[in-house]
Protein backbone atom coordinates (compact mmCIF):
# COMPACT_ATOMS: atom_id res chain seq x y z
CA UNK A 1 0.00 0.00 0.00
CA UNK A 2 1.25 3.28 -1.01
CA UNK A 3 2.88 5.37 2.30
CA UNK A 4 0.50 8.59 1.18
CA UNK A 5 -2.34 6.22 1.99
CA UNK A 6 -1.35 4.86 5.22
CA UNK A 7 -0.06 8.06 6.67
CA UNK A 8 -1.69 11.26 4.82
CA UNK A 9 -0.89 14.11 5.40
CA UNK A 10 -2.66 15.76 8.44
CA UNK A 11 -5.84 17.95 7.06
CA UNK A 12 -4.60 21.43 6.36
CA UNK A 13 -5.73 24.54 4.28
CA UNK A 14 -2.93 26.66 3.43
CA UNK A 15 -3.43 30.59 3.45
CA UNK A 16 -1.36 31.55 0.81
CA UNK A 17 -2.81 29.50 -1.66
CA UNK A 18 -5.86 31.35 -1.66
CA UNK A 19 -7.33 32.57 -5.02
CA UNK A 20 -7.94 35.62 -3.53
CA UNK A 21 -4.31 35.88 -2.09
CA UNK A 22 -2.47 35.24 -5.15
CA UNK A 23 -4.93 37.56 -7.17
CA UNK A 24 -3.77 40.35 -4.88
CA UNK A 25 0.25 40.12 -4.74
CA UNK A 26 -0.42 39.43 -8.81
CA UNK A 27 -1.62 42.85 -8.88
CA UNK A 28 0.52 44.19 -7.13
CA UNK A 29 3.29 43.78 -9.76
CA UNK A 30 1.03 44.83 -12.31
CA UNK A 31 -0.50 41.78 -13.50
CA UNK A 32 -4.22 41.73 -14.20
CA UNK A 33 -5.44 38.76 -12.36
CA UNK A 34 -8.77 37.26 -12.79
CA UNK A 35 -11.35 37.53 -10.28
CA UNK A 36 -11.17 34.86 -8.05
CA UNK A 37 -14.67 34.57 -7.71
CA UNK A 38 -15.85 33.16 -10.77
CA UNK A 39 -12.14 31.40 -11.32
CA UNK A 40 -10.99 28.60 -12.48
CA UNK A 41 -8.54 26.55 -9.89
CA UNK A 42 -6.45 23.40 -10.12
CA UNK A 43 -4.84 21.66 -7.53
CA UNK A 44 -1.70 19.45 -8.01
CA UNK A 45 -1.64 16.64 -5.41
CA UNK A 46 -4.46 17.86 -3.51
CA UNK A 47 -4.77 14.62 -1.14
CA UNK A 48 -8.49 14.28 -0.49
CA UNK A 49 -9.24 17.99 -0.61
CA UNK A 50 -8.75 19.04 2.51
CA UNK A 51 -7.34 22.74 0.96
CA UNK A 52 -9.52 22.80 -1.87
CA UNK A 53 -13.10 21.75 -0.40
CA UNK A 54 -13.45 25.11 1.78
CA UNK A 55 -12.63 27.40 -1.07
CA UNK A 56 -15.45 25.08 -2.81
CA UNK A 57 -17.64 25.66 -0.33
CA UNK A 58 -16.66 29.29 0.60
CA UNK A 59 -17.20 30.42 -3.58
CA UNK A 60 -19.54 29.11 -5.18
CA UNK A 61 -19.41 30.37 -8.12
CA UNK A 62 -15.69 29.56 -8.94
CA UNK A 63 -15.27 25.84 -9.96
CA UNK A 64 -11.96 23.76 -8.61
CA UNK A 65 -10.63 20.67 -9.77
CA UNK A 66 -8.06 18.80 -7.82
CA UNK A 67 -5.73 15.71 -8.87
CA UNK A 68 -3.60 13.49 -7.10
CA UNK A 69 -1.80 9.58 -7.30
CA UNK A 70 -3.47 8.62 -4.23
CA UNK A 71 -7.19 6.77 -5.56
CA UNK A 72 -8.51 5.87 -1.55
CA UNK A 73 -7.76 10.21 -1.14
CA UNK A 74 -9.21 10.87 -4.03
CA UNK A 75 -12.53 8.59 -2.76
CA UNK A 76 -12.41 10.12 0.46
CA UNK A 77 -12.60 13.19 -0.88
CA UNK A 78 -15.54 12.95 -3.16
CA UNK A 79 -17.41 11.09 -0.78
CA UNK A 80 -17.11 14.76 1.26
CA UNK A 81 -17.91 16.54 -1.78
CA UNK A 82 -20.98 14.52 -2.21
CA UNK A 83 -21.95 14.93 1.78
CA UNK A 84 -21.77 18.93 1.38
CA UNK A 85 -23.66 18.58 -1.86
CA UNK A 86 -21.10 20.47 -4.22
CA UNK A 87 -21.18 21.32 -7.55
CA UNK A 88 -18.08 22.95 -8.68
CA UNK A 89 -15.12 21.03 -7.56
CA UNK A 90 -13.74 17.59 -8.89
CA UNK A 91 -11.18 15.40 -7.69
CA UNK A 92 -9.58 12.83 -9.84
CA UNK A 93 -7.04 10.11 -9.71
CA UNK A 94 -4.41 11.10 -11.80
CA UNK A 95 -0.38 11.15 -12.29
CA UNK A 96 0.23 14.94 -13.22
CA UNK A 97 3.37 13.72 -15.52
CA UNK A 98 0.64 11.73 -17.55
CA UNK A 99 -2.94 13.32 -16.82
CA UNK A 100 -4.94 14.97 -19.91
CA UNK A 101 -6.72 17.72 -18.87
CA UNK A 102 -9.25 19.46 -21.63
CA UNK A 103 -8.22 23.08 -23.40
CA UNK A 104 -10.49 25.36 -20.91
CA UNK A 105 -7.40 26.17 -18.54
CA UNK A 106 -7.14 27.65 -14.99
CA UNK A 107 -6.74 30.95 -13.73
CA UNK A 108 -4.59 29.94 -10.77
CA UNK A 109 -2.72 26.76 -10.35
CA UNK A 110 -1.48 25.27 -6.76
CA UNK A 111 0.96 22.75 -6.44
CA UNK A 112 2.00 22.80 -2.26
CA UNK A 113 4.44 20.11 -1.02
CA UNK A 114 4.89 18.55 -4.61
CA UNK A 115 8.26 19.84 -6.68
CA UNK A 116 10.67 18.91 -4.57
CA UNK A 117 9.04 15.54 -3.39
CA UNK A 118 8.66 13.90 -7.09
CA UNK A 119 11.75 12.47 -9.41
CA UNK A 120 13.35 15.06 -11.48
CA UNK A 121 11.43 13.71 -14.57
CA UNK A 122 8.08 14.18 -12.89
CA UNK A 123 9.39 18.13 -11.89
CA UNK A 124 9.56 18.66 -15.53
CA UNK A 125 6.53 17.74 -16.61
CA UNK A 126 4.72 19.70 -13.52
CA UNK A 127 5.88 22.74 -14.92
CA UNK A 128 4.96 21.93 -18.59
CA UNK A 129 1.67 21.49 -17.46
CA UNK A 130 1.06 24.13 -15.36
CA UNK A 131 2.49 26.47 -18.59
CA UNK A 132 0.10 24.49 -20.66
CA UNK A 133 -3.08 25.04 -18.51
CA UNK A 134 -2.00 28.41 -16.79
CA UNK A 135 -4.61 31.32 -18.62
CA UNK A 136 -2.99 34.47 -19.92
CA UNK A 137 -3.09 36.75 -16.72
CA UNK A 138 -3.46 33.69 -13.94
CA UNK A 139 -1.08 32.74 -11.25
CA UNK A 140 0.31 29.82 -10.08
CA UNK A 141 1.70 28.93 -6.61
CA UNK A 142 4.71 26.29 -5.90
CA UNK A 143 6.15 25.37 -2.47
CA UNK A 144 9.45 23.36 -2.76
CA UNK A 145 12.60 22.81 -0.18
CA UNK A 146 15.29 25.33 -0.96
CA UNK A 147 18.83 25.43 -0.34
CA UNK A 148 21.06 26.19 1.10
CA UNK A 149 18.97 26.30 4.28
CA UNK A 150 17.80 22.58 4.00
CA UNK A 151 21.64 20.95 4.36
CA UNK A 152 20.83 21.29 8.00
CA UNK A 153 17.28 19.45 7.61
CA UNK A 154 19.13 17.07 5.54
CA UNK A 155 21.27 16.43 8.09
CA UNK A 156 18.82 15.13 10.20
CA UNK A 157 16.92 13.40 7.23
CA UNK A 158 20.34 11.61 6.65
CA UNK A 159 20.66 10.33 9.86
CA UNK A 160 16.99 8.80 10.11
CA UNK A 161 17.28 7.11 6.85
CA UNK A 162 20.35 5.00 8.06
CA UNK A 163 18.31 4.10 10.95
CA UNK A 164 15.44 2.72 9.06
CA UNK A 165 17.25 1.27 6.23
CA UNK A 166 16.10 -2.17 6.96
CA UNK A 167 12.40 -1.54 7.41
CA UNK A 168 10.01 -1.00 4.44
CA UNK A 169 6.65 -0.91 6.12
CA UNK A 170 5.92 3.34 6.61
CA UNK A 171 4.64 2.74 10.20
CA UNK A 172 7.45 0.26 11.25
CA UNK A 173 9.49 3.49 9.56
CA UNK A 174 8.17 6.14 11.46
CA UNK A 175 8.03 4.15 14.86
CA UNK A 176 11.98 3.40 14.34
CA UNK A 177 12.46 7.28 13.47
CA UNK A 178 10.86 8.33 16.69
CA UNK A 179 12.93 6.26 18.40
CA UNK A 180 16.10 7.16 17.03
CA UNK A 181 15.49 11.20 17.68
CA UNK A 182 14.50 10.13 21.39
CA UNK A 183 18.29 8.47 21.47
CA UNK A 184 20.04 11.09 19.26
CA UNK A 185 17.81 13.97 21.61
CA UNK A 186 19.68 12.06 25.07
CA UNK A 187 23.04 11.72 23.80
CA UNK A 188 23.37 15.07 22.62
CA UNK A 189 21.48 16.83 25.46
CA UNK A 190 24.24 19.32 27.30
CA UNK A 191 26.73 19.74 24.16
CA UNK A 192 28.08 22.91 23.35
CA UNK A 193 28.75 22.24 19.33
CA UNK A 194 26.30 24.40 17.14
CA UNK A 195 25.16 21.45 15.00
CA UNK A 196 23.86 19.79 18.14
CA UNK A 197 21.89 23.04 19.17
CA UNK A 198 20.32 23.07 15.32
CA UNK A 199 19.21 19.29 16.15
CA UNK A 200 17.91 19.47 19.48
CA UNK A 201 15.78 22.31 18.17
CA UNK A 202 14.49 20.61 15.28
CA UNK A 203 13.67 17.40 17.41
CA UNK A 204 11.38 20.17 19.40
CA UNK A 205 9.77 20.59 17.13
CA UNK A 206 9.27 17.10 15.17
CA UNK A 207 8.27 16.18 18.90
CA UNK A 208 5.08 17.85 18.53
CA UNK A 209 4.68 16.91 14.60
CA UNK A 210 2.48 14.37 12.81
CA UNK A 211 3.68 11.19 12.12
CA UNK A 212 2.64 12.12 8.18
CA UNK A 213 4.72 15.03 8.84
CA UNK A 214 8.08 13.18 10.05
CA UNK A 215 7.45 10.40 7.27
CA UNK A 216 7.29 12.33 4.34
CA UNK A 217 9.68 15.20 4.96
CA UNK A 218 12.48 13.16 6.72
CA UNK A 219 11.65 9.44 5.23
CA UNK A 220 10.32 9.73 1.95
CA UNK A 221 12.11 8.28 -0.96
CA UNK A 222 11.95 11.47 -2.83
CA UNK A 223 13.25 15.07 -1.02
CA UNK A 224 15.10 17.02 -2.93
CA UNK A 225 15.59 20.17 -2.31
CA UNK A 226 16.63 23.03 -4.85
CA UNK A 227 18.63 26.49 -5.20
CA UNK A 228 16.18 29.35 -5.80
CA UNK A 229 17.94 30.54 -8.67
CA UNK A 230 17.83 27.14 -9.96
CA UNK A 231 14.29 26.84 -9.81
CA UNK A 232 13.76 30.06 -11.73
CA UNK A 233 15.60 29.24 -14.47
CA UNK A 234 14.16 25.94 -14.84
CA UNK A 235 10.56 27.24 -14.67
CA UNK A 236 11.77 29.78 -17.25
CA UNK A 237 12.65 27.09 -19.47
CA UNK A 238 8.90 25.96 -18.79
CA UNK A 239 7.77 29.45 -20.22
CA UNK A 240 7.30 30.58 -16.57
CA UNK A 241 8.40 33.54 -14.80
CA UNK A 242 8.98 34.34 -11.30
CA UNK A 243 6.43 36.90 -9.78
CA UNK A 244 7.31 37.01 -6.25
CA UNK A 245 6.97 35.00 -2.98
CA UNK A 246 3.62 33.63 -0.92
CA UNK A 247 5.36 35.55 1.92
CA UNK A 248 5.34 38.99 0.16
CA UNK A 249 7.96 40.17 3.76
CA UNK A 250 10.91 38.63 1.78
CA UNK A 251 10.30 40.89 -1.00
CA UNK A 252 11.47 43.41 1.59
CA UNK A 253 14.88 43.10 3.38
CA UNK A 254 13.68 45.86 5.83
CA UNK A 255 11.44 43.76 7.81
CA UNK A 256 13.92 41.13 8.36
CA UNK A 257 16.10 43.73 10.36
CA UNK A 258 18.46 46.31 9.31
CA UNK A 259 21.72 44.44 8.34
CA UNK A 260 19.82 42.60 6.03
CA UNK A 261 18.41 45.04 4.54
CA UNK A 262 22.00 47.15 4.05
CA UNK A 263 23.95 43.88 2.74
CA UNK A 264 21.39 43.68 0.21
CA UNK A 265 20.61 46.82 -1.12
CA UNK A 266 23.75 46.89 -3.61
CA UNK A 267 21.90 44.39 -5.49
CA UNK A 268 19.55 45.74 -7.79
CA UNK A 269 18.23 42.71 -10.01
CA UNK A 270 15.23 41.12 -7.61
CA UNK A 271 15.67 38.33 -8.25
CA UNK A 272 19.49 37.99 -7.28
CA UNK A 273 18.38 39.66 -4.37
CA UNK A 274 15.82 36.76 -3.52
CA UNK A 275 18.52 34.54 -3.93
CA UNK A 276 20.77 36.28 -1.54
CA UNK A 277 18.30 37.02 0.60
CA UNK A 278 18.22 33.24 0.96
CA UNK A 279 21.85 32.65 1.98
CA UNK A 280 22.01 35.33 4.65
CA UNK A 281 18.38 33.64 6.44
CA UNK A 282 20.08 30.38 5.63
CA UNK A 283 15.99 29.32 3.86
CA UNK A 284 14.85 26.17 3.44
CA UNK A 285 11.63 26.48 1.99
CA UNK A 286 9.94 28.88 -0.70
CA UNK A 287 6.15 29.64 -1.36
CA UNK A 288 6.82 30.97 -5.36
CA UNK A 289 4.52 32.75 -7.27
CA UNK A 290 4.77 31.98 -11.14
CA UNK A 291 3.17 33.56 -14.00
CA UNK A 292 3.58 32.94 -18.11
CA UNK A 293 6.23 34.13 -19.41
CA UNK A 294 3.77 36.42 -22.14
CA UNK A 295 2.70 37.71 -18.72
CA UNK A 296 3.06 41.67 -18.63
CA UNK A 297 4.57 42.84 -14.86
CA UNK A 298 6.83 44.71 -12.86
CA UNK A 299 9.45 44.14 -10.71
CA UNK A 300 8.91 46.00 -7.98
CA UNK A 301 5.32 46.19 -6.13
CA UNK A 302 3.00 48.79 -7.18
CA UNK A 303 2.30 50.80 -3.68
CA UNK A 304 -0.80 52.87 -5.41
CA UNK A 305 -2.10 49.11 -6.19
CA UNK A 306 -2.07 47.99 -2.45
CA UNK A 307 -4.61 51.21 -2.11
CA UNK A 308 -7.19 49.61 -4.44
CA UNK A 309 -8.20 46.55 -2.61
CA UNK A 310 -10.01 45.80 0.52
CA UNK A 311 -8.23 44.82 3.68
CA UNK A 312 -9.73 42.49 6.82
CA UNK A 313 -8.14 41.61 9.90
CA UNK A 314 -8.59 39.17 13.01
CA UNK A 315 -6.96 40.96 15.66
CA UNK A 316 -7.90 41.20 19.48
CA UNK A 317 -7.35 44.80 19.72
CA UNK A 318 -5.88 46.32 23.43
CA UNK A 319 -8.21 46.91 26.01
CA UNK A 320 -8.27 50.89 25.89
CA UNK A 321 -7.96 52.30 22.70
CA UNK A 322 -6.36 54.85 22.55
CA UNK A 323 -7.08 57.58 19.48
CA UNK A 324 -5.54 60.75 20.61
CA UNK A 325 -1.70 59.79 20.61
CA UNK A 326 0.68 58.62 18.47
CA UNK A 327 2.11 55.66 20.57
CA UNK A 328 2.82 51.96 20.67
CA UNK A 329 -0.29 49.55 21.45
CA UNK A 330 -0.60 45.75 20.67
CA UNK A 331 -2.82 44.11 18.54
CA UNK A 332 -2.74 40.17 19.09
CA UNK A 333 -3.32 38.03 16.28
CA UNK A 334 -4.51 34.07 16.52
CA UNK A 335 -1.42 32.71 17.13
CA UNK A 336 -0.54 34.76 20.29
CA UNK A 337 1.82 36.94 18.51
CA UNK A 338 1.68 41.31 19.36
CA UNK A 339 1.68 43.48 16.53
CA UNK A 340 2.34 47.03 17.85
CA UNK A 341 0.59 49.65 16.43
CA UNK A 342 1.49 53.37 16.85
CA UNK A 343 -0.82 55.92 14.87
CA UNK A 344 -4.30 56.57 15.70
CA UNK A 345 -5.26 56.40 12.53
CA UNK A 346 -4.17 52.76 12.28
CA UNK A 347 -5.46 52.21 15.59
CA UNK A 348 -8.95 53.15 13.68
CA UNK A 349 -8.68 51.04 11.11
CA UNK A 350 -7.76 47.96 12.86
CA UNK A 351 -10.74 48.34 15.43
CA UNK A 352 -13.42 48.54 13.02
CA UNK A 353 -11.71 45.67 10.58
CA UNK A 354 -11.68 43.51 13.88
CA UNK A 355 -15.30 44.30 14.52
CA UNK A 356 -16.76 43.61 10.90
CA UNK A 357 -14.16 40.21 10.46
CA UNK A 358 -14.49 38.38 7.78
CA UNK A 359 -16.04 40.97 6.22
CA UNK A 360 -13.28 43.15 4.01
CA UNK A 361 -13.67 47.15 3.76
CA UNK A 362 -12.46 49.08 0.70
CA UNK A 363 -9.19 50.77 1.28
CA UNK A 364 -10.82 54.31 0.78
CA UNK A 365 -13.78 53.35 3.04
CA UNK A 366 -11.54 52.14 5.69
CA UNK A 367 -9.51 55.37 5.50
CA UNK A 368 -12.12 57.59 5.69
CA UNK A 369 -13.91 55.54 8.34
CA UNK A 370 -10.47 56.12 10.64
CA UNK A 371 -10.22 59.50 9.73
CA UNK A 372 -14.03 60.33 11.25
CA UNK A 373 -13.23 58.22 14.62
CA UNK A 374 -9.99 60.20 15.07
CA UNK A 375 -11.65 63.47 14.41
CA UNK A 376 -14.17 62.56 16.79
CA UNK A 377 -11.49 61.74 19.58
CA UNK A 378 -10.33 65.72 19.53
CA UNK A 379 -7.28 66.04 16.73
CA UNK A 380 -7.99 66.61 13.78
CA UNK A 381 -4.18 66.98 13.06
CA UNK A 382 -3.62 63.17 13.56
CA UNK A 383 -6.93 62.76 11.68
CA UNK A 384 -4.96 63.85 7.87
CA UNK A 385 -2.08 62.13 8.63
CA UNK A 386 -2.77 59.19 5.86
CA UNK A 387 0.84 58.30 4.86
CA UNK A 388 1.07 57.14 8.42
CA UNK A 389 -1.76 55.11 7.98
CA UNK A 390 -0.93 53.71 4.67
CA UNK A 391 2.76 53.12 5.67
CA UNK A 392 1.55 50.87 9.25
CA UNK A 393 -1.04 49.23 7.46
CA UNK A 394 1.19 47.94 4.52
CA UNK A 395 3.64 46.72 6.98
CA UNK A 396 0.87 44.80 8.77
CA UNK A 397 -0.29 43.01 5.33
CA UNK A 398 3.40 42.44 4.38
CA UNK A 399 3.71 40.61 7.96
CA UNK A 400 0.97 38.28 7.71
CA UNK A 401 -1.12 40.52 10.52
CA UNK A 402 -3.84 41.34 8.25
CA UNK A 403 -4.95 40.61 4.36
CA UNK A 404 -5.96 41.81 1.43
CA UNK A 405 -8.98 40.99 -0.79
CA UNK A 406 -9.58 41.91 -4.67
CA UNK A 407 -12.98 43.22 -3.49
CA UNK A 408 -15.12 44.64 -0.68
CA UNK A 409 -17.78 42.52 1.23
CA UNK A 410 -17.83 39.39 2.84
CA UNK A 411 -19.99 40.26 5.63
CA UNK A 412 -21.63 37.43 7.64
CA UNK A 413 -25.38 37.57 8.62
CA UNK A 414 -26.49 37.08 12.50
CA UNK A 415 -27.19 33.57 13.24
CA UNK A 416 -30.51 31.82 13.05
CA UNK A 417 -32.47 30.55 16.15
CA UNK A 418 -31.89 27.77 17.44
CA UNK A 419 -28.48 28.15 16.44
CA UNK A 420 -27.14 25.57 13.53
CA UNK A 421 -23.69 24.58 12.14
CA UNK A 422 -23.09 24.74 8.00
CA UNK A 423 -22.60 21.20 6.71
CA UNK A 424 -19.23 22.26 5.97
CA UNK A 425 -18.90 22.92 9.52
CA UNK A 426 -20.33 20.43 10.88
CA UNK A 427 -17.67 17.95 8.28
CA UNK A 428 -14.69 19.95 9.43
CA UNK A 429 -15.64 19.84 13.36
CA UNK A 430 -14.92 16.06 13.16
CA UNK A 431 -11.45 16.71 12.08
CA UNK A 432 -11.01 19.63 15.20
CA UNK A 433 -11.57 22.44 13.19
CA UNK A 434 -13.13 24.79 11.06
CA UNK A 435 -11.79 26.88 8.18
CA UNK A 436 -13.49 30.31 7.31
CA UNK A 437 -14.18 31.97 4.02
CA UNK A 438 -10.84 33.77 4.66
CA UNK A 439 -9.18 30.20 4.74
CA UNK A 440 -7.84 31.01 8.25
CA UNK A 441 -8.18 27.42 10.14
CA UNK A 442 -9.50 27.44 13.86
CA UNK A 443 -8.05 24.59 15.38
CA UNK A 444 -11.42 23.50 17.99
CA UNK A 445 -10.88 21.73 21.70
CA UNK A 446 -12.67 18.57 22.24
CA UNK A 447 -15.21 20.74 23.99
CA UNK A 448 -15.56 23.06 21.19
CA UNK A 449 -16.23 20.47 18.48
CA UNK A 450 -18.74 18.30 20.49
CA UNK A 451 -20.84 21.70 20.96
CA UNK A 452 -20.72 22.10 17.09
CA UNK A 453 -21.25 18.62 16.53
CA UNK A 454 -25.09 19.60 18.58
CA UNK A 455 -25.69 22.48 15.97
CA UNK A 456 -28.06 20.70 13.87
CA UNK A 457 -31.09 22.94 14.60
CA UNK A 458 -32.76 20.71 16.92
CA UNK A 459 -31.09 22.54 20.09
CA UNK A 460 -31.92 24.94 21.92
CA UNK A 461 -29.54 27.36 24.05
CA UNK A 462 -31.02 26.10 27.14
CA UNK A 463 -29.41 22.95 25.92
CA UNK A 464 -26.31 23.82 24.84
CA UNK A 465 -25.50 25.67 27.84
CA UNK A 466 -26.06 22.61 29.79
CA UNK A 467 -23.30 20.69 27.20
CA UNK A 468 -20.74 23.40 28.17
CA UNK A 469 -21.81 22.82 31.74
CA UNK A 470 -21.26 19.02 31.79
CA UNK A 471 -18.05 20.00 30.54
CA UNK A 472 -16.72 22.27 33.18
CA UNK A 473 -17.77 25.85 32.31
CA UNK A 474 -18.40 27.29 35.38
CA UNK A 475 -20.72 30.16 33.58
CA UNK A 476 -22.21 28.23 30.46
CA UNK A 477 -24.66 30.92 29.61
CA UNK A 478 -21.88 33.43 29.59
CA UNK A 479 -19.08 30.89 28.00
CA UNK A 480 -21.93 30.13 25.24
CA UNK A 481 -22.38 33.35 24.20
CA UNK A 482 -18.49 34.03 23.72
CA UNK A 483 -18.20 30.81 21.57
CA UNK A 484 -21.11 31.84 19.79
CA UNK A 485 -19.60 35.09 18.57
CA UNK A 486 -16.64 33.02 17.65
CA UNK A 487 -18.13 30.67 15.48
CA UNK A 488 -20.00 33.08 14.17
CA UNK A 489 -16.84 35.10 12.63
CA UNK A 490 -15.46 32.08 11.44
CA UNK A 491 -18.75 31.46 9.15
CA UNK A 492 -19.99 28.69 10.89
CA UNK A 493 -23.47 29.65 11.90
CA UNK A 494 -26.07 29.46 9.49
CA UNK A 495 -28.07 32.94 9.10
Amino acid sequence: MDAYDVLPYDRLSVRETHPDHLAVLARLYGVDSPDPDTARVLELGCAEGANLIPMAWHMPRAHFVGLDLSSQQIRTGQAQIESLGLDNIELQCADVAEVHLNDKGFDYIIAHGLYSWVPDDVRSALLNLIRRQLRPGGVAYLSFNALPGWHMRGMLREMLLFHVRALSAPVQRVNAAREFLGFLETGLYGLDALSSQYLMHEMAELRLAPDSYLYHEYLAAVNEPVLFSDFVARAGAAGLRYLCNAELHYQFPASLGEGAEQALAALDDPLQRQQYLDFLINRNFHQALLVRDDTASISEPDYDAFSAQALYADLAPPRKLDLRKTKPQSYTDMSGEAHAVSHPLTKAALAQLTRVYPQALGYRELELSARTQVAHAGDKRLAEQTNHLFGELFYLFISGAIGASSHAGGAIPNPQEPLRASPFALLEARFGRVVDSRHRSLMLDETSAGLIALLDGSNERTALAAALAANGSKNSTSDLAALESLLKRRGVLLG
